[in-house]
C-alpha cells in the first residue's frame, strides 16, 4: 500500500512538473520577452553600418519596402554616391523606387521586380547585377531578416557588406511583456520563420552538393 501511494506521489509530481514546463514554454512562445530573446540571438551577427566601411563596395541592394529600409538605402547613396537596386515583386520595387526618388532625390538604376521571396531576390538580383560587372553589394534589410538575406546572396556569388535596420531586439522590456500577447506572438512567429528559412536553404545547399558529386 505504502508502495502504491509512493507511486502515486511521483506520478503525481510528475505531471505537476510537466505542466509548470508546458506553462513555461506557452508563455515564452506567446511573449515579447520570449520573441526579443529569439531576435537577440539572431539579430547579434550584423550591425548598423557606418558610411565609410561600406565604399569599397559597387552598388546598394533594398529588399522589400518601408521607412526605416528607404532612409537607410538613401543615407547610404548620399554617403558613398553607389548606385542602388530596389529589389521585390508585386510593386515593391516600383514603390521603392518612387519613395527613394521622390522623397530623398536617390535615384534608383536597377529594379528587380519578379521575386515572390527572399531566395528570388538575391538570384534575380545577382543576375542584374552580374550583367553589369557588380560583384559586391551593400545590402540594406531589417536586422532579423539579414542573416538569411546575407546566406542567399552570398550563395548567388556576390560578396555582402550588411547594412541591417529596425532591431528588434534593442526594445527594452517591461514586465507585461513576460505575458502572452499578439506583438509577442509575432515577433516570435518571425524569428522562428527566419531561422527555419535559413536552416532549409542550408540543406538545400547540403542537398545540391551530395548531388554535384
Amino acid at each position: 500500500m505504502g508502495a502504491f501511494k509512493g507511486h502515486r506521489r511521483v506520478g503525481g509530481n510528475l505531471k505537476a512538473c510537466l505542466a509548470l514546463v508546458a506553462l513555461v514554454v506557452v508563455l515564452f512562445f506567446t511573449s515579447k520577452s520570449g520573441g526579443l530573446w529569439l531576435t537577440v540571438f539572431w539579430e547579434r551577427s550584423s550591425h548598423p553600418l557606418l558610411a565609410p566601411q561600406g565604399q569599397a563596395a559597387q552598388a546598394i541592394v533594398v529588399l522589400t519596402g518601408g521607412d526605416a529600409l528607404i532612409r537607410e538605402a538613401a543615407r547610404l547613396h548620399r554617403a558613398t554616391g553607389l548606385p542602388i537596386l530596389a529589389s521585390g515583386g508585386n510593386r515593391e520595387a516600383v514603390v521603392i523606387k518612387a519613395d527613394l526618388e521622390r522623397r530623398f532625390q536617390a535615384p534608383v538604376k536597377w529594379t528587380e521586380e519578379a521575386s515572390l521571396n527572399t531566395q528570388e531576390n538575391a538570384k534575380f538580383s545577382a543576375e542584374i547585377l552580374m550583367n553589369v560587372k557588380v560583384h559586391r553589394i551593400i545590402l540594406v534589410t531589417h536586422a532579423l531578416h539579414m542573416r538569411r538575406a546575407q546566406a542567399m546572396f552570398v550563395g548567388q556569388g556576390l560578396e555582402v557588406v550588411p547594412a541591417p535596420v529596425r532591431f528588434s531586439s534593442s526594445a527594452p522590456l517591461q514586465w507585461a511583456d513576460c505575458l502572452p500577447s499578439a506583438a509577442g506572438l509575432k515577433l516570435v512567429k518571425a524569428a522562428l520563420h527566419e531561422v527555419m528559412g535559413l536552416v532549409y536553404f542550408r540543406a538545400r545547399q547540403v542537398i545540391l552538393w551530395i548531388n554535384w558529386l
